[in-house]
């Protein structure tokens, strides 16, 4: 009889197990495409490795950004929290659980660790409106606005962040910033 259990109970144990394990793998496969949809899901706290947002999804106004030590600008999107401002830019390769987007990747500038902040408007030309209009596209000129933000990560670390943004949304950041800080923004210039 014990011989008997032996040889159903054991086979039938192990089915169980491997079942569990295919599940287990199953869940964690999954986790990704729930939390890149839902990134408020209970499953999806605390598990910031299995969560890929889109860049699309991310709160804030599209900008290009330029980081302290690099070269080429890249499209970002600002956001303005309670305590610092959030920078979000795309990262790494198209993912399937994205439909083809990318992750993003965020910096977030604590307001404390802000040291100063410069500010300017300009009027730029549209080159794709003087293409397309002749002479009336130079009346098109997109109104943005710049920003230079100095902050500091440690003692001895200075870095810099410069954005590139619609007019209205940098004047709202601007100020936002002045009052979050108690800084008053260097004005370069306005248009």
């Amino acid at each position: 009889m014990i011989k008997l259990i032996k040889v159903v109970a054991l086979p039938a144990l192990l089915c169980i197990f491997a079942a569990a394990s295919s599940v287990a793998v199953a869940e964690v496969d999954r986790l990704p495409s729930i939390c890149s949809k839902f990134p408020f899901n209970s499953e999806c706290q605390g598990n910031k490795a299995s969560a890929p947002i889109s860049f699309d999804t991310r709160s804030g106004e599209k900008a290009k950004c330029l980081f302290s030590g690099e070269e080429k600008a890249k499209t970002c999107k600002v956001d303005v929290t309670n305590d610092g401002i959030k920078l979000y830019f795309e990262t790494g390769k198209e993912l399937d659980v994205l439909n083809g987007e990318k992750n993003t990747q965020s910096v977030f500038i604590p307001t404390k660790t802000i040291k100063s902040f410069s500010y300017s408007e300009k009027k730029k030309v549209d080159v794709g409106a003087v293409i397309a209009l002749g002479v009336w596209g130079l009346l098109a000129k997109q109104k943005r606005s710049t920003m230079a933000i100095r902050y500091q990560e440690e003692p001895s670390n200075q870095k810099q962040v410069v954005f590139v943004i619609g007019r209205k949304d940098g004047r709202q950041i601007r100020q936002n910033l002045e009052l979050q800080t108690g800084l008053v923004a260097d004005i370069l210039g306005i248009d």
